[in-house]
């Protein structure tokens, strides 16, 4: 054989190797893979731990190996372990959905004026009908005039706060009820809307059996019960009632009424006397009087008395005259 033929079988030999190291090289990873998938579902495999199966690979990428990481540990799960996640799914989707309260026609209505006047959800606006409806059955006021209040007072906020310190859906004075706050757990349950309603319902009927009408009950809910008048307070909450009315029976809604602010007399302030006699009305001139007949024997000191007293002096009797 001569050198050449040598030469060339050598080459053709060294190629066919490497392209068989290279050919082993790509394949390697997917190989691997399937070993450990194998290994992983039937456990051993002639009784090799999988522990022990040597890497094939050891330059496999990153991610192929965490990929096959991730398929033999789920592989090797227990059926239990498996079932937890769809357990728990299944859970989430068994939890029953929180059902709207009942209410009727009338309810309804006023729900959905409330939710497109106030720019507040349905779902929220029938919690606040139901309950404000159970509280007024329960203490025997008018469910429109509670509700009437919760609008002018909070627009329907339950978390609305004044600077005054009133809280809630009817701004209730939370340093001055207290007490009546225990019940529902404290002070806190203020932004509560069912402890709100059921608290400010109450304050609400008190006023009415102590001023004797609804007018003087909403003069003491806005805390002037001591003053002369309310700033129109009454007239928005009986003009809320009324829209409130309609809604409910179906009519055309009344225009709303925007109370005029009260005009406050200023009080009377005391003027100088000298300014007061200036601006007091004059006297009328007085008229000419006849002048006085001086007695006889009256002298000087008599005719300045007369003339003082501006009065005639009776004429003197002679001696004799009747």
């Amino acid at each position: 054989m001569s050198e050449q033929r040598r030469i060339d079988l050598l080459f053709a030999a060294t190629v066919r190797v490497l392209s068989l190291a290279r050919l082993a090289r790509r394949s390697a990873p997917a190989l691997a893979m399937a070993l450990v998938i194998v290994v992983a579902v039937h456990g051993t495999l002639g009784g090799i731990d999988v522990a022990s199966v040597p890497r094939l690979a050891m330059d496999v990428p990153e991610g192929y190996l965490s990929a096959a990481q991730r398929t033999a540990s789920a592989a090797s799960l227990a059926p239990e372990a498996r079932m937890r996640p769809r357990a728990a799914e299944q859970a989430v989707e068994d939890e029953p959905v929180r059902a709207l309260p009942p209410l009727d026609r009338e309810q309804q209505n006023i729900a959905r004026f409330i939710a497109t006047r106030y720019r507040v959800g349905v779902d929220a606006t029938s919690e606040f009908v139901y309950h404000a409806y159970r509280a007024a059955r329960d203490i025997k006021v008018d469910p429109m005039l509670v509700l009437a209040i919760m609008s002018v007072e909070s627009s329907f906020n339950p978390k609305a706060q004044s600077t005054a310190g009133a809280q809630g859906l009817m701004q209730v004075l939370t340093r001055v009820h207290a007490d009546k706050f225990r019940p529902f757990g404290g002070i806190p349950a203020a932004f509560d809307p069912v402890a709100n309603i059921r608290v400010g319902s109450a304050i609400l009927k008190e006023y009415i059996n102590r001023e004797g009408s609804v007018e003087g009950a909403l003069k003491s809910y806005v805390g002037a019960a001591l003053a002369e008048h309310d700033g129109g307070y009454g007239v928005k909450v009986l003009n809320a009632r009324e829209r409130i009315a309609a809604a409910a029976a179906g009519r055309p809604i009344p225009a709303e009424v925007i109370a005029a602010p009260v005009r406050v007399e200023p009080e009377p302030t005391m003027q100088p006397v000298s300014r007061i006699i200036e601006t007091r009305t004059p006297l009328p001139p007085e008229e000419p009087r006849p002048a006085a007949i001086e007695p006889a024997g009256g002298g000087a000191e008599a005719r300045d008395q007369h003339v003082r007293n501006a009065v005639t002096p009776s004429p003197v009797k002679q001696a004799g005259e009747i």
